[in-house]
């Protein structure tokens, strides 16, 4: 499995591939160290999510996209996060924990689009499962 270097290298491989890099546009950037009880990294965009086990190797990656309407119709990664991942901590206000199959998870991070570039995320998300190919998303479904 790999750790959180060897995703930020894919990451910037992908980008040297893809990104318009003559344009004013910061290219998009991998955010960690969550505290489990503020939003989630790029809460409020669709993107990618990684979780990371407890011996700092990326078990699994994500994606976070919203194609829904409504209110917060960008707010893919948290969505995502919520729906299969996280869930709120019966035991603290306002905190979080990994649901039961996650439980070996210590942080998440995230890699947020701006809407209009957005579409980009799919494509990151099987160039980085591709290339470092991690262990849950590699165990077959049944």
């Amino acid at each position: 499995m790999c750790q959180i270097n060897e995703l930020t290298r894919a990451t910037e491989l992908f980008f040297s591939k893809h990104w318009e890099h003559s344009s004013k546009k910061s290219t998009p950037y991998w955010k960690w160290k969550w505290d489990w009880a503020s939003s989630v990294p790029y809460h409020n965009k669709g993107g990618v999510y990684a979780l990371l086990d407890e011996n700092n190797r990326i078990s699994y990656i994500g994606l976070g996209a919203s194609i829904g309407g409504g209110k917060y119709k960008e707010h893919g990664i948290s969505r995502r996060l919520l729906s299969h991942v996280i869930k709120k901590d019966p035991s603290k206000k306002g905190a979080y924990v990994p649901k039961s199959k996650w439980s070996n998870i210590k942080d998440i991070g995230a890699i947020g689009f701006d809407y209009e570039d957005s579409y980009l995320a799919a494509s990151l998300e099987a160039f980085l499962i591709r290339e470092l190919k991690p262990l849950m998303n590699s165990v077959s479904k049944k």
